[in-house]
């Protein structure tokens, strides 16, 4: 595969994400759960059905998800990009986030 390409709310959810983990750990835990989402994204890029990633045609058609740490990655595969419509923690309930990922496209 090519690219992977953030929606305006996933890269929202990764700005709440850091911002949290600063908050609560610090700058070093930051970098390493950053490194961890970067690492996870390199992944979907290459292989997009990777093992452990999970076709998630429940919530949107054509939506998988990978986990990464206690957050996952929702995406969907777009000819040789990988577009990532949100980074959801694993306690959320994703039906409705997953329904705004539905409705906006990926700019």
């Amino acid at each position: 595969m090519g690219e992977y390409r953030l929606s305006p709310l996933a890269s929202e959810d990764l700005d709440g994400i850091y911002d949290y983990t600063f908050d609560e750990w610090g700058v070093d835990q930051v970098r390493v759960y950053r490194s961890h989402v970067e690492k996870a994204l390199e992944e979907v890029t290459q292989d997009p059905i990777r093992l452990g990633s999970k076709a998630r045609d429940d919530l949107v058609n054509g939506c998988r998800n990978y986990r990464v740490e206690h957050h996952y990655l929702f995406y969907r595969i777009r000819g040789d990009r990988v577009e990532v419509g949100r980074v959801l923690h694993e306690a959320m309930n994703w039906l409705f986030p997953a329904c705004q990922m539905r409705r906006r496209r990926l700019s």
